[in-house]
């Protein structure tokens, strides 16, 4: 998965065989974080912060939390604001009706529930705010439509792919998306 350059090589000796990270490129890169080198001196930032367990003792059943820490990374990390990027593609490509249908699509996918009536009237609220945000802030949308290394879909407008990669970034980080 992505890395911060230079990350291994403050922990790494110079003649060791993890000096240097090699991020993987085309569809590797999409494979679950489960499969990723782990260096004890310093583990996968995001998993510890999730609170993987270290490997030093087998581990039956993993701690629940929800930190800010874990909120700055959904919020933040590259993996995962393209991951709301490619939920949004997706919502734009199928569910191609109304704005609440698309929000139960994404309600769906990670909540694994319908939205109740409260929730889809706040969501279509940020929805709204996001589509007047993005289409007026023509520079915002680029750097955040740039984020990740996928390829960005021509056919679909970019503001209404930047306010949608937004909410469903907001929907993943719920508490319930996260622990539940």
């Amino acid at each position: 998965p992505p890395q911060p350059a230079d990350l291994w090589k403050t922990v790494s000796m110079v003649s060791s065989s993890t000096y240097s990270f090699k991020q993987d490129t085309g569809d590797k890169i999409y494979r679950r974080s489960f499969y990723t080198f782990w260096k004890r001196a310093a583990p996968p930032a995001s998993m510890e912060i999730f609170n993987a367990p270290n490997r030093e003792v087998c581990t039956v059943r993993r701690e629940r939390s929800n930190t800010p820490l874990q909120a700055l990374v959904t919020l933040n990390d590259p993996q995962f604001i393209e991951a709301s990027r490619m939920l949004a593609n997706m919502t734009l490509a199928t569910a191609n009706s109304t704005d609440q249908d698309r929000l139960q699509f994404i309600a769906e996918r990670l909540l694994s529930r319908p939205l109740n009536d409260d929730e889809t009237k706040i969501l279509l609220i940020a929805i709204n705010d996001l589509k007047s945000h993005y289409a007026s802030h023509e520079e915002e949308t680029k750097a955040l439509l740039t984020i990740g290394i996928a390829e960005e879909q021509s056919q679909i407008e970019r503001s209404e792919l930047a306010a949608w990669t937004m909410l469903a970034s907001e929907m993943m980080n719920l508490d319930e998306t996260l622990c539940k």
